[in-house]
């Protein structure tokens, strides 16, 4: 029954971020669909031990881009550069409770990795996602008790949004005025069912399993808050592709949850 739950509200979720179908986006629907399944039937340790190759697949993004700060990127890789630029740091976070290091070994891994992702929205035009992301990280930070952190991605963050302001000037928007009240009712309503949802897993059993599709969720949460409420000029609202890429992982992790093969 909740595995049914959960697959209609992904349904709903997806359903607001798309409203209009087309042929592409009915392909890309299912493609999402396609891949929360291959999730949900790969066991745990295989998921969990994906944490090292996207770290050093971003990382290497981050070198090439270093070596080739001019380089065209087309749309195809933009989407897959903002994948790993989230899991990467993402899989390191949700890991910190389990193996727990010095606390300069720590900072200095997640200040890398935040250095990494950023540079690497930068890069494609994405550095506003950050501060969502960045918020995300803060109260991920403030549960786990690592709160001598806070003040240095809180740092990161403002000098990441003074480097978006000098670039453009331009952050805030219409607040995505086009949504109806209807739609925006769905897509709010559906978001924060899973980030409650799997809140009360994560309180249930602090797991790699059960804290990733958290804090994926509460990411998103935080982003369309910020598009809707704070009226940001971009967001995953403005990016359903790269939303879709997103969140099927997290809603196959969730689905494991409720059945977690090891």
């Amino acid at each position: 029954m909740k595995k049914a739950l959960i697959a209609l509200t992904a349904m709903l979720l997806l359903y607001s971020f798309f409203r209009e179908f087309n042929l592409v986006k009915i392909l890309l629907v299912i493609g999402g669909a396609v891949s929360i399944y291959a999730i949900y039937r790969t066991p745990s340790r295989y998921i969990e031990g994906m944490k090292y190759p996207f770290i050093i697949l971003s990382l290497l993004v981050t070198a090439l881009f270093f070596v080739y700060p001019k380089i065209h990127i087309v749309y195809p890789a933009q989407v897959a550069i903002v994948f790993l630029s989230f899991y990467s740091i993402t899989f390191y976070l949700v890991s910190m409770e389990e193996k727990q290091k010095e606390f300069f070994k720590e900072l200095t891994a997640l200040s890398i990795l935040f250095f990494s992702s950023s540079f690497n929205l930068f890069i494609t035009g994405k550095l506003l996602f950050i501060v969502s992301f960045a918020l995300a990280i803060i109260l991920v930070l403030f549960i786990l008790d690592r709160i001598a952190m806070i003040p240095f991605i809180a740092g990161y963050t403002l000098i990441a949004g003074i480097i978006l302001y000098k670039q453009s000037g331009n952050i805030l928007g219409n607040g995505f005025g086009s949504l109806g009240s209807i739609d925006k009712y769905i897509l709010l309503s559906s978001s924060f069912a899973f980030l409650v949802t799997s809140f009360a897993m994560f309180m249930k059993k602090n797991t790699f399993i059960k804290m990733l599709p958290f804090f994926g969720f509460l990411y998103i949460a935080l982003d369309l808050l910020m598009v809707l409420g704070m009226k940001l000029s971009t967001g995953l609202l403005y990016q359903p592709v790269i939303l879709l890429v997103l969140v099927s992982p997290l809603i196959g992790v969730m689905l494991k949850g409720e059945g977690e093969r090891s």
